[in-house]
C-alpha cells in the first residue's frame, strides 16, 4: 500500500513569497524573511514533499527563483518539487538542475502538448506532476467541473477531460486545486470525488485547496482515492503548526510515514 503524504506548497510571486484565497496572492515576505521568520529544517521533519511554484508575472523563469530556491534548501533533505513557468525541455531541466525530484506542469497542457508529452518521457512520469486548478459551477444543484487557466480565466474545459488528458501525455500523479476553496480554510473539497467518474484516475491523486487545520487533512487522508493532500498556508502551518498537524495524524490509523521527533 502506499503511504499517504502530507506536501506543502510555498508560492513565489516576484521574489516574494505569498498567501492566496481563490487565487488572489497577498504577498508576504521575501527570502531573506522566509529564512528568518520560519525554520525550515525543522519544518522538513513533518512533511513529506517540499513543493514551490513560480506565479511570477514574468512569462519565464528568471535566476532570482533558482538563487532563492537553493538557499531555502540548502539544508533542506524531502523531495522537492518546483513548477511554474515551465514551457519546454530546457526550462524543465533548468528546474531539475535546481534541486527539482519533479516538476509540476500546467500551462503547457494548454499550450504544447507535444512539450509536455517530451518531458515526460525525457525524464519519467515519476518525475511529473500534473497540476489542474478548477471550479465549481451548479446546475439545479447539481455540479459541473471546469478547469481554469493558471487561476485566472476558466476555459471551458471539463475538468474529467483534463485528468483524462494529462495522464495520456504521461504525467506520474495529478494535483487538483479547488479555486472556490483555496485559502478559505474551510476543508478540502471532498464532494468533488463523488463525480469523478470510475476507473477515470490511473495515478495518484494530490488534493489541494481549503486546508486549514489538522483535521481538514485527516479527512483527505482518510480517503481511499486521495494519496496525498497539500496546503500552502504558510500562516496556518508553519513551525510548530504542522509539526503538531503530523503527530496528530500519525496517533491516527492513517498509511503515513511516522517521520516527525516524538
Amino acid at each position: 500500500m502506499l503511504k499517504k503524504r502530507i506536501i506543502f506548497s510555498l508560492l513565489y510571486k516576484d521574489q516574494k513569497f505569498c498567501l492566496s484565497r481563490n487565487f488572489r496572492l497577498q504577498e508576504i515576505g521575501d527570502i531573506n524573511w522566509l529564512l528568518k521568520s520560519y525554520n525550515f529544517e525543522e519544518i522538513a521533519e513533518s512533511i513529506d514533499e517540499l513543493m514551490i511554484l513560480n506565479l511570477s508575472t514574468s512569462n519565464t523563469y528568471n535566476n532570482s527563483f533558482l538563487t532563492d530556491i537553493a538557499k531555502l534548501t540548502k539544508n533542506f533533505f524531502v523531495p522537492i518539487t518546483i513548477g511554474g513557468k515551465i514551457r519546454n525541455l530546457i526550462d524543465a531541466n533548468e528546474y531539475f538542475s535546481a534541486g527539482a525530484d519533479k516538476i509540476s506542469l500546467n500551462t503547457i497542457y494548454l499550450e504544447n502538448h507535444g512539450v509536455a508529452a517530451e518531458i515526460a518521457e525525457k525524464y519519467g512520469s515519476q518525475a511529473v506532476v500534473a497540476s489542474i486548478d478548477y471550479k465549481a459551477f451548479f446546475q439545479e444543484k447539481i455540479p459541473k467541473y471546469k478547469t481554469y487557466n493558471s487561476g485566472s480565466n476558466v476555459n471551458g474545459e471539463e475538468l474529467f477531460d483534463r485528468i483524462s488528458m494529462v495522464q495520456n501525455l504521461g504525467c506520474g500523479e495529478i494535483l487538483i486545486r479547488s479555486v472556490d476553496n483555496d485559502g478559505t480554510g474551510n476543508g478540502l473539497d471532498l464532494k468533488l470525488l463523488e463525480f469523478i467518474p470510475n476507473g477515470l484516475l490511473t495515478v495518484p491523486l494530490i488534493f489541494a485547496g481549503g486546508i486549514g487545520k489538522s483535521e481538514h487533512m485527516h479527512a483527505g487522508l482518510s480517503h481511499p482515492g486521495i494519496n496525498a493532500v497539500c496546503t500552502a498556508n504558510l500562516l496556518n502551518f508553519v513551525n510548530h503548526g504542522l509539526i503538531n498537524a503530523r503527530k496528530r495524524l500519525e496517533l491516527s490509523n492513517l498509511p503515513i510515514s511516522k517521520i516527525s521527533q516524538q
